[in-house]
């Protein structure tokens, strides 16, 4: 089926984008079904992008607004047998306005500065068909001057701006970025990659473009093989924000823009960067076969996002040192902030890795006060299980490039088709033996400590552990002005015995009024051990006293420290 789009934004204060689909229907049928997507590929969440329209119409040729139902929740059909006019016209167009004022890596976002255009957010597509090379036009505001997109550009005139998709899974899978945005870019093996950020930092220290280059470089080197024709970075500096999501041939950025004028955040914003271009071997490309083709109206289940996002969460900030762009010691750093993220979720004791991909769509972006205690990131246990894969490949004098090299192979001779959890296991054991295939698979499937300080000690790394006495009470807190609250309380800690909840507002420790300006000093000044507190507690309104001891910490991990960086160097090198 033929359908062309087009895009008006006329008003861009009030937020809302005018979509019109065009196209010819099947005689033979009388109706069509209508579908927003309800979640993006890369970010598994109901997002329910419907909710934002409005004004829906079907319109025949001969301009009679013809009959339509919403059958669900981002479905409408439109029915031809309903017709005043009986009227047999092939050709039809659809218009609904649509609101976009989120600004996020799978929103849209448009202002009286810009628009970020996040296809499955905008676009619908019809249930049941394959959409052959649909077109969009794109009409803005005459004061932008710039729009950015990896679709490509079939406009016969410099001031039209039309673009070609080959089906409706590209149409949606590439963003478009319109307004006055920063531009700049770059060749990798004659390959152009463009650089289009909206409010552009100065003073970052280092030079985006030029870093940027070096780490499409080394990953391009380490697959060996380029799948696009064209490439670009669309970035968000914006305060408070962060996040990314791969396209096809294309990503899409958030950062903070404070946060990226320091050395610590320009390198943890490279690391994004290297990370959403890893993606566009595995995910986009290299992929479970439950992700792909998309439903896009339901949610899609795997098991598999210990490939998905662990293996390229393990690799984002090892590529920003491959390319030289970090330290050894400064990559290490990064390390041990995921290893005591990791060591303080109790949760990693009850969910497997499997178990937690499977559930992505209720626990990973639905977090509660519980998810700690309860549930692990498969980002972060995931791109651990793949550091300790990776020293177990070293081991066997072989390495991660070389698996992947396994993987994209198999992806080539059948690009249609998605990847097993069974033919990932056969492939690594083709590459390595039975042993480290059993050790694998009980790194996913399995809630069983991962050996990461016993693996760390084969590579010249050694776990350094707080030596000063510590004490905690095993809750976090938040603040609302001078108003203090629980808002997590650890699983098996003092507090959790002691019976406080998450939400529960302290009024005062041992007979004294305590705010949260004079909470962080208190806990200075007290000594761990076992004595009790008294807190006065408020819950659902009601007061009430807890006693909650101020126990001794156990040794806590503190960080990774180089015995041997030669050795170290070798390990972390992949390829």
């Amino acid at each position: 089926m033929k359908i062309d789009y087009k895009l008006s934004i006329t008003e861009p204060w009030t937020h809302y984008v005018k979509i019109i689909l065009s196209g010819k229907r099947d005689l033979n049928s009388d109706y069509i079904d209508f579908f927003l997507p309800s979640w993006s590929p890369g970010s598994y969440l109901m997002r329910e992008y419907a909710k934002n329209i409005r004004k829906f119409r079907a319109l025949s040729s001969n301009g009679e607004f013809l009959y339509f139902e919403k059958l669900d929740k981002g479905t409408w059909r439109v029915d031809w047998s309903k017709s005043e006019l009986k009227s047999v016209s092939e050709e039809f167009t659809i218009e609904y306005e649509i609101y976009c004022n989120e600004i996020s890596v799978r929103t849209s976002h448009v202002t009286n500065e810009h628009a970020f255009l996040h296809g499955p957010s905008l676009f619908m597509g019809v249930v049941g068909e394959d959409l052959d090379c649909p077109s969009l036009e794109i009409n803005f505001p005459p004061l932008w001057s710039k729009v950015t997109t990896g679709l490509k550009d079939i406009s016969e005139k410099r001031e039209h701006f039309i673009y070609e998709a080959l089906n409706y899974d590209e149409l949606i899978d590439t963003p478009i970025e319109i307004g006055c945005h920063e531009t700049n870019g770059f060749r990798v093996q004659g390959i152009d990659h463009h650089l289009a950020f909206y409010e552009w930092p100065e003073n970052m220290p280092g030079d985006l473009r030029k870093d940027t280059q070096k780490i499409v470089e080394t990953i391009c080197d380490f697959w060996g093989e380029i799948p696009y024709d064209m490439y670009v970075f669309m970035g968000h500096f914006m305060p408070g924000i962060y996040g990314g999501l791969e396209h096809l041939n294309s990503t899409a950025l958030q950062f903070d823009p404070f946060s990226v004028q320091t050395k610590e955040g320009y390198r943890d914003f490279l690391g994004l960067v290297a990370h959403e271009f890893f993606h566009t071997w595995n995910v986009k490309r290299i992929r479970p076969s439950e992700l792909g083709p998309f439903d896009y109206r339901n949610e899609n289940y795997t098991r598999m996002h210990w490939l998905t996002e662990g293996m390229t969460s393990f690799v984002d900030d090892l590529f920003v040192y491959s390319a030289g762009l970090s330290t050894l010691e400064q990559y290490l750093e990064t390390l041990s902030k995921r290893l005591k993220r990791y060591f303080i979720t109790p949760g990693r004791k009850f969910d497997s890795l499997e178990d937690s991909s499977f559930d992505a769509w209720i626990k990973l972006y639905r977090p509660n006060e519980n998810s700690r205690n309860s549930t692990v990131s498969y980002y972060l246990k995931g791109q651990l299980a793949f550091f300790c894969l990776n020293i177990l490949l070293v081991k066997e004098d072989k390495s991660l490039k070389d698996l992947c090299a396994l993987l994209w192979k198999r992806y080539t001779k059948d690009p249609s088709l998605g990847m097993s959890k069974v033919e990932f296991m056969n492939l690594l054991g083709e590459l390595t033996n039975s042993e480290v295939v059993e050790k694998f698979e009980s790194y996913i499937s399995q809630t069983t400590e991962l050996p990461l300080e016993e693996l760390c000690e084969e590579m010249g790394l050694k776990f350094k552990y707080s030596e000063e006495v510590s004490g905690d009470f095993g809750f976090e807190w938040k603040e609302e002005g001078e108003r203090l609250s629980a808002s997590m309380v650890l699983l098996d800690g003092a507090a959790y015995k002691s019976g406080l909840n998450a939400g529960d507002e302290i009024l005062a420790v041992n007979g004294f009024r305590l705010t949260s300006s004079m909470y962080k000093g208190w806990l200075k000044s007290l000594i761990p051990g076992d004595k009790l507190m008294h807190f006065l507690i408020s819950r659902q309104g009601k007061t009430m006293t807890l006693e909650i001891p101020f126990s001794k910490s156990g040794a806590l991990f503190e960080k990774v420290e180089i015995l041997d960086a030669t050795k170290a160097s070798k390990y972390l090198k992949l390829y």
